[in-house]
C-alpha cells in the first residue's frame, strides 16, 4: 500500500515539473515574439492605440488626432480600453508593455485550452489518461505558432482567443455539472466571457450563439430521449422532461444575461452620443450617416477569394488610385464586363473637380516642397518602441527626396454614389447569372483560402506558398512556408481525428456538436465576406488543438501498446 502510493506521488511529481517546464517554455517563447519580432504594420493597431491614447489623453472614445475629438463607434471598445489600460499602468505608447501582457494572456490561454481538452475527455478515461490527455494538450497549445505571433502585434487576435476559449470552456463545464447553481454559475461566466470577446471582435457573438445552441439542443434530446427505454411511468417521465426542460431554459437564461451585462455599457454608449441601437459595430466600420459603397463591395464578393485581391482593391479605396491591371481575368465573365469596370474605374480614379496630373517633366522639384501641405498626412501614434523614430525622422526631414519629388503629387480616386451604383448594376447581373458561384462556390474557396493558409502573417518570412518559384529565399520562405503549411495540416488533421472519437463515444457526441458549432458558422460567416483574412481564423486552432489532444492522446497510447506487445519476450514453448 505504502510502494503505491509513493508511485502515485512520484508519478504526480514528475507531472508537476512537466507542467511547469512547458508553461515556462510556452512563455520564454512568446516573451521571445513579443521582444524580438514586433510588428506596428497593421493599420488596424495605429487605429486601437489611437483610440487609447485619446481615452487618457482627452476622455473621448475617439480616432480624430486633432480637437474636436468627435466620438466613433467603427470599432468596439474592449482592445482599446485593454491598451489604454497598459498605457495608464506603464507610460504611454509602450507597445512593449501590451505585447508582454499579450505574451502572458497567451500562455495563460494555452491551459484553457488544456482544460478544455480535459472537460472533452470521453468518461471511459481513467485518471492516468486524463493526466496524459492534460500534458499533451498544452503541449500542443504551447508549441502551436499561429497564435503566438499575434502577441507581437497590437491586434485584437490574443484577447479575443483567450476569451472565446474561456466562453467554451465555462460552458463544458456547465453542461457537466450536475449541480443545478454551480451550472447557472458556470453559464453566467460562459456568457459574460463571450459578451467581452465581441466587445474585442464583433463576431465573436457567435462563439456565445454555438454554445447557446449546444445546450438547446443537448436539452431537447435529453427531455425527448428520456423515459423511452421505459414507458410505464408515464406521469414520472412527464415530470422528469419538464425539469429537464426548464433546467434548459434556466440556463439559457443566464448565458444570455451574463451576455447581455457584458454588452449593456457599450450599447447604453451607443444609444446616448449617436441615438443608436449599435451592440457591436457596423458591418462596415462606417459612421452613421456615411457613405458606404455597398455596390462595389457587392460586386467584389461575385469573385475576390484571397486577401491579397482585397489589399490592392478595398483596403486603398478613397486613398489610392485602382487599376484594372491588378484584377485577375476570372473577376470577369466577358469583355464586356471588363470594359464596363474599366469606366467605371476610370471615373473612380478620375472624380469631377480632382486636379490632373502635372507632366513631370514640367516640373520643378524645387517649387514642390512649399506646396506639400502635412494636413494631408495625419500622424500615427507612435509604436512604442521605436523611441528614436522621431529625432531620426527630425534629422531627414529637411533632406529632399528626389525620386518621390521627381512623381509629382500623388492622386487619390473617389468612389461616389453613381460609381458604385454602377458596380452594383454589375454584382446584380453576375449574381443573376451564376447565384451557385456568388452564394457557394467562391465562399467555400474563401473558407479554404481562409483555413490552408500558411498563417505565417506578421513572421519576418510571412508569404504565400504557391507558386515555389516566388519564394523569398534571402527571408527563407523555402524552408519556413513549407513548414507552416505542414503544422496547419497537422493540426487540422490532429483535430478531425479528435472529432472522429467524440462521434464514437456517444456521451461525448455533446462535445463533437459544441465543437462543430464553435467553427462552422463564424467561418461561413467569414467565408460570406469579401476581405477574408487568414488571422480572422485563429481563434478556432483553439478549439482544434483541444480536439486533436483527444487524437494524439489515442495514438500515443496505441503506439506504445503496439511496442510493449513488440518487445515483450516470447513465452517459453
Amino acid at each position: 500500500m505504502s510502494s503505491a502510493r509513493n508511485q502515485t506521488i512520484a508519478l504526480m511529481k514528475k507531472l508537476l515539473i512537466a507542467f511547469v517546464l512547458i508553461t515556462i517554455a510556452g512563455l520564454g517563447f512568446r516573451l521571445f515574439i513579443a521582444l524580438r519580432l514586433p510588428n506596428d504594420e497593421a493599420d488596424d493597431g495605429r487605429l486601437y492605440a489611437r483610440i487609447a491614447l485619446n481615452i487618457l489623453d482627452h476622455r473621448s472614445y475617439s480616432i480624430e488626432t486633432e480637437e474636436p475629438y468627435t466620438p466613433t463607434l467603427i470599432r468596439v471598445p474592449g482592445y482599446p480600453m485593454f491598451v489604454a489600460g497598459i498605457y495608464r499602468l506603464f507610460g504611454h505608447d509602450n507597445n512593449r508593455a501590451v505585447r508582454l501582457a499579450q505574451a502572458l494572456l497567451d500562455t495563460i490561454t494555452c491551459w484553457l485550452i488544456a482544460l478544455l481538452a480535459l472537460a472533452w475527455a470521453p468518461s471511459d478515461w481513467d485518471q492516468n489518461k486524463r493526466r496524459r490527455l492534460l500534458l499533451i494538450a498544452l503541449a500542443m497549445a504551447v508549441c502551436c505558432p499561429f497564435p503566438a505571433i499575434y502577441v507581437a502585434t497590437i491586434l485584437t487576435e490574443t484577447c479575443t482567443t483567450l476569451l472565446a476559449t474561456a466562453c467554451a470552456l465555462f460552458a463544458s463545464l456547465a453542461l457537466k455539472s450536475n449541480n443545478r447553481k454551480k451550472s447557472a454559475g458556470w453559464w453566467m461566466l460562459s456568457g459574460i466571457a463571450g459578451g467581452i470577446a465581441t466587445l474585442f471582435r464583433p463576431d465573436s457573438g457567435l462563439f456565445v450563439a454555438a454554445v447557446g445552441f449546444t445546450l438547446a439542443i443537448a436539452g431537447l434530446l435529453r427531455a425527448v430521449c428520456f423515459g423511452k427505454r421505459d414507458s410505464s411511468k408515464r406521469d414520472e417521465v412527464d415530470a422528469t422532461r419538464a425539469r429537464v426542460l426548464t433546467q434548459t431554459i434556466f440556463s439559457g437564461a443566464m448565458l444570455s444575461l451574463g451576455f447581455l451585462l457584458a454588452l449593456a455599457p457599450w450599447t447604453i454608449r451607443n444609444e446616448r452620443v449617436f441615438r443608436l441601437f449599435e451592440p457591436i459595430a457596423p458591418a462596415q466600420a462606417n459612421m452613421p450617416g456615411e457613405f458606404v459603397p455597398n455596390g462595389y463591395i457587392r460586386w467584389l464578393k461575385t469573385w475576390v477569394d484571397d486577401v491579397k485581391y482585397t489589399e490592392a482593391l478595398e483596403w486603398p479605396m478613397d486613398q489610392d488610385q485602382i487599376k484594372i491591371d491588378q484584377m485577375p481575368d476570372y473577376a470577369f465573365d466577358s469583355p464586356e464586363e471588363r470594359q464596363q469596370v474599366a469606366e467605371l474605374l476610370d471615373r473612380y480614379n478620375n472624380p469631377p473637380g480632382a486636379a490632373q496630373p502635372t507632366p513631370v517633366a514640367t516640373v520643378d522639384p524645387s517649387a514642390l516642397a512649399p506646396a506639400q501641405n502635412p494636413d494631408t498626412h495625419p500622424p500615427t501614434p507612435p509604436s512604442g518602441d521605436n523611441e528614436d523614430q522621431s529625432s531620426d525622422e527630425a534629422d531627414t526631414q529637411d533632406e529632399p527626396d528626389e525620386p518621390d519629388q521627381a512623381e509629382g503629387p500623388k492622386l487619390a480616386g473617389e468612389m461616389t454614389p453613381e460609381v458604385d451604383a454602377g458596380f452594383a448594376e454589375l454584382a446584380k447581373q453576375k449574381i443573376i447569372r451564376h447565384p451557385l458561384r456568388y452564394y457557394a462556390i467562391v465562399p467555400m474557396k474563401r473558407a479554404a483560402s481562409l483555413w490552408f493558409d500558411t498563417h505565417s502573417q506578421y513572421y519576418p518570412f510571412q508569404g504565400e506558398l504557391l507558386p515555389f518559384s516566388g519564394l523569398d529565399t534571402d527571408l527563407h520562405q523555402q524552408y519556413w512556408l513549407p513548414l507552416f503549411m505542414l503544422l496547419t495540416l497537422l493540426y487540422t488533421g490532429l483535430g478531425l481525428g479528435g472529432a472522429w472519437l467524440m462521434w464514437q463515444n456517444k456521451q461525448s457526441r455533446v462535445w463533437l456538436l459544441m465543437l462543430a458549432l464553435l467553427i462552422a458558422p463564424r467561418l461561413a460567416l467569414l467565408a460570406s465576406m469579401e476581405n477574408p483574412e487568414p488571422r480572422y481564423v485563429v481563434e478556432f486552432f483553439a478549439f482544434v488543438i483541444a480536439a486533436g489532444s483527444l487524437a494524439m492522446t489515442f495514438l500515443r497510447d496505441r503506439v506504445s501498446a503496439l511496442i510493449r506487445r513488440v518487445l515483450r519476450p516470447s513465452p517459453p514453448e
